[in-house]
């Protein structure tokens, strides 16, 4: 077993996996886990899974067996990994000791984890999509929770829970207890996400929230402009189905991985320098939400030239440019 002793601010890096089928997910978390493994070779690594995910990495030899620290087991009462994940995410805390970070499996680290995190707050998070304000893909949702449950939101915030650092306090485990409980009426409304009822929970005092800087949580498809070089890559898996496409990086490393079993840190690298996590076929919002203005600019120009070649060439003239 891999010791964390040489590290002694590194908190525990936490991942949640419910996937009995393994395939895409169960591969994703361990790239991620990788990625903190290039970063933290030392670093303490505990995936929580429910018993049918378990036995499908035991039985199938899956490599998180042997990336991970460990693997801790908790029944859920159901076999749909969707609802089984979130019940995992959710009692998260009264599972594990000590402070922690918990990453979603699709959320790849490209610098180091054993600094930066709030003192003084006992949860720190995000902005979902790094926007402020309810975003409108989580305002149906929102409104049909206030109607059926009367729950309140802030309207000024609304928190992404793909990245949580939690620290072993009182009030932190608390606000589980809480964060669990509003989940399960939720779910009984046929909502089975769980950031809704994180979203709830945040606006009863229970515990202190911080609000991590975009860095720690940038999620790769926002449209908003994001500030800071990136310390974690979320690249919000779900939005593309069954197969995550190579021109982003989460797609580039999970193929390599599928084809050699390691982690492409070569590209990591040059991703993390760049602050780019694109392949190629980059759109002008890639390049502005890395503040990459140049290449944008470039980009602006070439297009433009395009346009004229296109308008003059209608006319039967070409100019030379």
């Amino acid at each position: 077993m891999k010791s964390n002793s040489g590290n002694k601010r590194l908190p525990t890096i936490c991942f949640v996996l419910a996937a009995k089928d393994l395939g895409l997910y169960a591969d994703m978390a361990a790239v991620a886990a990788l990625a903190v493994r290039r970063l933290h070779p030392q670093a303490r690594i505990i995936l929580v899974t429910d018993e049918p995910t378990a036995h499908a990495i035991d039985h199938g030899n899956h490599a998180l067996a042997n990336i991970v620290t460990e693997i801790m087991v908790q029944p859920t009462g159901t076999d749909v990994p969707s609802v089984s994940s979130r019940h995992l995410r959710t009692v998260l805390r009264q599972l594990v000791k000590g402070d922690y970070l918990y990453l979603d499996t699709d959320a790849i680290a490209v610098r180091p984890l054993d600094r930066g995190w709030p003192r003084g707050a006992d949860l720190a998070m995000a902005r979902d999509r790094n926007q402020r304000g309810i975003t409108p893909l989580a305002l149906p949702s929102v409104e049909k929770l206030r109607a059926k449950l009367a729950w309140e939101f802030r309207m000024d915030r609304y928190l992404n829970a793909g990245v949580m650092f939690v620290r072993d306090t009182p009030a932190a485990h608390a606000f589980y207890a809480e964060w669990h409980r509003r989940w399960k009426q939720a779910l009984s409304l046929g909502i089975w996400q769980d950031q809704f009822s994180l979203n709830n929970a945040s606006t009863t005092g229970i515990a202190t929230i911080a609000i991590l800087p975009d860095r720690d949580n940038w999620v790769t498809h926002s449209t908003a402009m994001l500030r800071g070089r990136a310390r974690i890559f979320h690249f919000f898996a779900s939005v593309y189905g069954d197969e995550i496409p190579v021109n982003i990086l989460l797609g580039h490393l999970m193929s390599r991985f599928q084809r050699d079993g390691a982690l492409d840190e070569a590209t990591i690298a040059y991703a993390t320098h760049d602050n780019f996590p694109w392949m190629n076929q980059v759109r002008l919002k890639h390049l502005l939400a890395s503040g990459l203005y140049l290449r944008a600019a470039g980009l602006i120009a070439s297009r433009i030239i395009c346009h004229i070649r296109r308008k003059f060439s209608r006319c039967g003239y070409t100019p030379d440019f």
